[in-house]
């Protein structure tokens, strides 16, 4: 599972899989595929997780990168507890992603982060390093030209 098949919904707590797009919606599941459920978008905004990125002090870092740092440092910082004070927050975040935007980046985004990771890294197979994703990329664009 990519990113791309993952949303965030407005207005519905947690992530939902996408299991098939339509010009008025998108049909969602849990990511066990249980729960399937239309959702509109004239009621709902939908949110892929590949489109998100985190504020940093020069320009923005993608949430795929910020989730494979926390998959870094969490033998050494493990996530802390999304209820946990302000300041413990932001000590995770500068571990994490040391150049993010304070002002940019609220608390409230902080603890989203901490909840989707913990979510992803559950479900398992989601969180990858981005240089191998890149490689990948690259040699399925090779493979597409040499076909055509």
């Amino acid at each position: 599972m990519e990113l791309k098949e993952i949303v965030s919904i407005a207005g519905v707590g947690g992530l939902k899989k996408i299991v098939k797009q339509r010009p008025d919606g998108l049909i969602v599941s849990e990511f066990d595929g249980s729960g399937k459920k239309f959702m509109s978008n004239k009621i709902h905004m939908f949110t892929p997780l590949e489109n998100i990125a985190i504020y940093t002090d020069n320009d923005s870092e993608p949430l795929a990168n910020v989730f494979w740092n926390m998959k870094q440092v969490e033998a050494e910082h493990p996530p802390v507890d999304p209820k946990s004070s302000a300041d413990e927050l932001k000590a995770y975040m500068e571990k994490v992603l040391p150049n993010y935007d304070r002002d940019q980046v609220f608390i409230s985004d902080i603890k989203k982060l901490i909840k989707w990771y913990v979510i992803l890294n559950e479900v398992g197979n989601v969180i990858v390093d981005p240089a191998t994703k890149k490689e990948d990329e690259k040699s399925e664009d090779e493979t597409t030209e040499e076909n055509e």
